[in-house]
């Protein structure tokens, strides 16, 4: 689009950087997403890793939309200062998005798959992947599941290009 991208910052490696900020700059962080009990061991690996980082509530993923004025009750009453929304796009987006007049944190973030990486579930993809920009080709060969999803890619380029080529808004 003519605006190059001087680097790509993972969801994982911006909160690993907020978690070490945390130790000089107090950042009350509560943890959304990831199947039962991801949250719950992703916090006892922060409180191991990241001593000065302080982790205020947990929730696991799994709700209906009847569940989000308890969720969002509990989230506000934590303190929080920071939501981390572990739901995988686009749900963590939709359900920021849908609910952020609500919530009284002060910064919400849509970081997909990282509580599984701090909870020791998955493992990042090698560095050669990740500065390669590869590391859908890694996680595609690691979750073939995937396949449907990134599938959605290619649509995703062809619209870009249109936009570049003005033949879209």
């Amino acid at each position: 689009m003519g605006r190059p991208v001087t680097q790509k910052v993972s969801g994982v490696d911006l909160v690993k950087n907020l978690l070490k900020a945390s130790a000089q700059n107090p950042i009350k962080f509560f943890l959304f997403g990831g199947k039962p009990g991801i949250a719950d061991t992703a916090n006892a690996h922060i409180l191991c890793d990241y001593p000065g980082a302080r982790v205020v509530g947990t929730r696991n993923g799994y709700f209906t939309p009847e569940d989000d004025e308890k969720t969002i009750d509990e989230i506000n009453s934590s303190g929080a200062d920071v939501l981390l929304v572990c739901l995988g796009a686009p749900k963590q987006e939709l359900w920021i998005h849908e609910n952020k007049d609500k919530l009284k944190v002060k910064v919400c973030l849509g970081v997909g798959g990282t509580l599984d990486i701090l909870a020791g579930n998955v493992k990042l993809a090698p560095d050669f992947f990740r500065n390669n920009g590869l590391e859908w080709l890694y996680r595609l060969y690691k979750e073939p599941s995937r396949f449907i999803r990134m599938l959605r890619l290619p649509k995703f380029v062809l619209y870009i290009l249109m936009i570049k080529l003005r033949l879209l808004k």
